[in-house]
């Protein structure tokens, strides 16, 4: 009976992914993120499948000599050496299109909870403040300027569920052509600060992205405006924006991603009442975890099966010789 190849998943997926791959790999799921655990799994795994915690750098991928694909559930693939992968004939693969309007949903709704004001109005009927329904700090989100960093999918996704509630849409995205309905595109992104009420960011991590929002933008920002990052961490830099923070230099901000994830117990953003905190989950629900894992455990198959999978985001980086192969065209 022949071998079935080993598949080596970071952190657990959809049931209907784990289906999937039944009869058809050995599944080897992690019992932890750490690199150490990596290390020591991937060296018999021919595929493995990466949720955003688990880092496959060189010397993780050396360490995988029989690894034929690296699936990221979700977009971002910052967390995989692309490069080491393809001088090895690894495909790196996302799985774009599976979460979009989960993510922009889930921004809509912090941004309706900064302009309701609900977590301070939940924690006052609590605390028998019933006084605060006189604060009228509430405010409506109709005809508020909605400023788009990156418009991509995920960002197209959010210009249009907030055209639905009435707001305006300015976007600053200089990778991408400007034509969209219901939205204004502007290359200034100073003023895009200056002039938006909420501020959300939708931009893959790059060199030029690393924490580029700091002291400069937020400075911008008018007292009453806010922050939303459901992208990258690593986009903002932490140590500015706990400074406009504490100087209420803006409204407040909401953070689904961190530069260190989990969250430390001691970080200074628990300690802000105008912070709204989740775990990395905007762009998780119920339906769009099975569609992701879906498409990632599709990606293995078709690769282990010896056909091209989608999404391949780390082809650039291979070798000629390996471009020309059947396989690979």
């Amino acid at each position: 009976m022949k071998t079935l190849p080993k598949v080596f998943i970071s952190e657990p997926i959809a049931p209907v992914g784990i289906e999937m791959l039944k009869e058809k790999a050995q599944i080897v799921l992690a019992p932890d993120t750490t690199k150490r655990t990596a290390l020591e799994l991937v060296r018999d795994a021919e595929a493995a499948i990466l949720r955003a915690t688990t880092v496959f750098d060189r010397e993780v991928i050396e360490h995988g000599p029989h690894l034929k694909a690296i699936v990221r559930t979700g977009v971002g693939v910052d967390n995989v050496d692309l490069k080491s992968a393809a001088e090895r004939g690894i495909f790196v693969c996302n799985t774009p299109g599976t979460n979009d309007e989960t993510v922009a949903e889930h921004v809509l709704a912090l941004i309706l909870a900064f302009a309701k004001q609900i977590i301070p109005m939940d924690k006052a009927v609590r605390s028998q403040r019933w006084e605060e329904r006189f604060s009228i700090r509430q405010m409506d989100v109709k005809s508020k300027l909605l400023g788009i960093i990156g418009y991509g999918k995920i960002g197209k996704a959010t210009a249009a569920l907030s055209h639905f509630l009435g707001m305006h849409v300015t976007v600053y995205d200089p990778f991408i052509e400007k034509i969209g309905e219901n939205v204004s595109f502007t290359d200034d992104l100073e003023m895009l600060f200056r002039q938006s009420d909420f501020v959300s960011l939708h931009c893959p991590s790059t060199p030029i992205t690393h924490r580029f929002i700091g002291k400069r933008y937020l400075g911008l920002m008018k007292k009453t405006a806010y922050l939303i990052n459901a992208s990258r961490g690593d986009l903002i830099n932490d140590r500015d924006l706990i400074e406009a923070l504490e100087q209420d230099a803006i409204a407040g901000v909401a953070l689904d991603v961190f530069q260190k994830e989990p969250l430390c117990a001691d970080s200074p953003f628990l300690n802000f009442k105008n912070v709204i905190l989740s775990p990395h989950v905007a762009g998780s629900t119920k339906e769009s975890n099975e569609r992701i894992a879906i498409a990632a455990v599709q990606a293995v198959i078709d690769t282990l099966a010896g056909r091209e999978p989608r999404n391949i985001c780390n082809l650039e980086y291979f070798p000629d010789q390996l471009k020309k192969t059947p396989e690979h065209e």
